[in-house]
């Protein structure tokens, strides 16, 4: 029989490594995801800090631009101030001077605010009148004009006409009036705005395959390049955090039907100003990357749970092997102790054959001459012939016992005929167990029956309760005072088990091979019949009796009876 504790514990073993495996596949698919997620953070940290970076830059760049047009504009001024206190700064040379260095207007203005000439242009100073009104850097002229600041450049400004941008300096004259120049500051407008930045978004977005879209808002600065989302649903956002130590918020949505974690955060643009930023990064490489491992995590587990069930298989077939090699060694024992019975049996039959005729014939001289002897010698003396009478008696008593033992010879070599027929099983046991309490009860043993799981059987009632007495008898005589004798009966699928158990010493492991043969015994009193003929009788039924013995704790000895049609014949 198949050990189940150990295919049990085989069973759990192997689902215990395959629970490891299982977490520890897990927490390397979690691990390794939370790198790649650490990866996009890391990412979209990045982008942030060069976008800022190239915020900086070009407000940097803005600032250097609008500087050196200053000097430029300033250096200019100067040139025509030291002109005109030369008294060398005519119209022509003041048309030459602005057309080489491409200012947009040169004014010379008196101290009373009066334009005295300029290099021209339609409308110029129109509107002008006393106090520079009108004049699109007045403010900066009269500051000039007043002396607090004798040279002053002006901040970038809208014209009166046409598009662009201007920036205007001035310069006060020897003669206490001001020099002003207006020159074109378009590209210094274009530094400070988006046009740049505008473009390293651009080219950021292109390079980073990765980058869904890119949004930077700021005042009246909007830059976005990529597919924008819309207001993102509630059932597109599948977490929302914030990203340790970056500041940028983070949640996943679906876009064009492709994953995307979206960062939002600050991002410093220079001059203590920020703006927005929203960055979409595609996880299209994270879903594949966790689809890899968890294929990757299948397959370990399946190749895991299949060299698992392979050596569990492998151990159940060594298991089975086992049994079945124990189950043939004892069909060959039995098949021995079958060769040995009819050996035995036919060995009875001759001495029964040879011995039975001398023995009838002795029996026959002995009974004639307990009859005739009397007569014969009636003038012997009494005690004489009551010697002889009793002589006779001994003869014809050891005649009788020999026939005895021939008899049982035969017995045993002719298999019981059966005669089966439907028997309660439980009712029956009941009755052999009550018969059997008296005996227990004269050695101080306990006999117990449970005798609910078994139903009807089909079998010779008569010759099963010669087996049963006998088992009882031997479990009773084997248990010591106190101990205890149960019998238990259960139906099965495959047929009928009753079990005698009992408490006592056990049978020895040298002497169970023999406890089947017949006159064999270890009790002094024993005839080592009762165990021989109870396994004929088994055997006839076409069942079998197994013994599991341990010395010092008891023997369990199962009688195993195979379903039976009544009526059937048994030999």
């Amino acid at each position: 029989m198949i050990p189940l504790f150990r295919t049990s514990r085989l069973i759990i073993a192997s689902l215990v490594a395959a629970g490891g495996l299982l977490v520890v596949g897990w927490f390397d698919y979690a691990a390794t995801r939370s790198e790649l997620l650490q990866l996009l953070h890391e990412q979209a940290q990045s982008l942030r800090q060069t976008i800022a970076a190239a915020a900086r830059s070009n407000q940097a760049a803005g600032v250097q631009a609008e500087r050196q047009v200053s000097e430029r504009l300033l250096d200019n001024a100067r040139l025509l101030a030291e002109l005109d206190r030369h008294q060398a700064l005519d119209q022509k040379a003041l048309d030459q001077i602005a057309a080489r260095n491409r200012l947009f207007r040169v004014a010379v203005v008196a101290r009373d605010g009066a334009l005295e000439r300029s290099n021209g242009g339609p409308g110029y100073g129109v509107g002008f009148g006393a106090g520079g009104r009108g004049f699109p850097a007045a403010a900066l002229l009269q500051r000039v004009l007043s002396g607090t600041e004798p040279e002053l450049v002006g901040q970038l400004h809208s014209p009166r006409w046409g598009g662009g941008a201007r920036m205007a300096a001035g310069v006060r004259r020897a003669n206490g009036g001001a020099i002003l120049l207006n020159a074109d500051a378009t590209e210094i407008e274009a530094l400070q705005k988006q046009v740049s930045l505008d473009s390293l978004v651009r080219d950021i977005a292109d390079s980073t395959a990765q980058l869904a879209y890119v949004s930077l808002d700021h005042a009246d600065l909007h830059i976005t390049h990529g597919t924008m989302p819309e207001t993102v649903s509630p059932g597109s956002q599948a977490s929302t955090v914030v990203a340790g130590g970056s500041g940028l918020a983070e949640h996943e949505l679906v876009l064009g039907g492709r994953p995307v974690l979206e960062f939002v955060g600050p991002v410093a643009l220079g001059g203590g100003e920020n703006g927005t930023l929203r960055l979409g990064l595609r996880l299209d490489g994270l879903r594949r990357a966790e689809r890899r491992l968890l294929t990757r995590l299948v397959v370990s587990l399946a190749a895991a749970l299949s060299l698992s069930l392979l050596a569990l298989g492998t151990v159940w077939l060594r298991q089975s092997y086992v049994a079945l090699s124990d189950k043939h060694a004892l069909a060959e024992a039995a098949l021995r102790r079958r060769d040995r019975l009819s050996a035995m049996g036919e060995l009875a039959s001759t001495v029964a054959h040879e011995v039975r005729n001398p023995l009838n014939a002795i029996g026959m001289s002995v009974q004639r001459l307990r009859r005739e002897y009397p007569a014969v010698v009636a003038t012997e003396s009494v005690a004489d012939r009551e010697e002889m009478i009793q002589l006779l008696q001994v003869v014809e008593g050891e005649t009788q016992r020999i026939n005895g033992i021939v008899q049982q010879f035969l017995e045993f070599a002719r298999p019981p005929r059966l005669a089966p027929r439907d028997t309660d099983l439980s009712a029956e046991l009941q009755s052999v167990v009550d018969a059997a309490r008296p005996l227990a009860a004269s050695r101080g043993v306990i006999l117990d029956l449970d005798v609910k799981g078994v139903g009807m059987a089909v079998v010779d009632a008569g010759q099963l309760r010669q087996v049963m007495d006998n088992l009882l008898r031997n479990a009773i005589e084997a248990t010591s005072e106190g101990g205890r004798v149960t019998v238990v009966a259960k139906s099965g699928s495959k047929g009928h088990a009753i079990d005698v158990r009992d408490t006592g010493a056990g049978i020895a492991s040298d002497d169970l091979p023999r406890i089947f043969d017949l006159y064999f015994t270890t009790k002094p009193q024993g005839t080592g019949v009762g165990l021989a003929v109870s396994q004929q009788i088994v055997s006839a039924h076409g069942g079998t009796i197994e013994v599991d013995s341990k010395p010092g704790e008891g023997t369990t000895m199962t009688i195993r009876l195979p379903f039976m049609d009544e009526g059937a014949t048994r030999v």
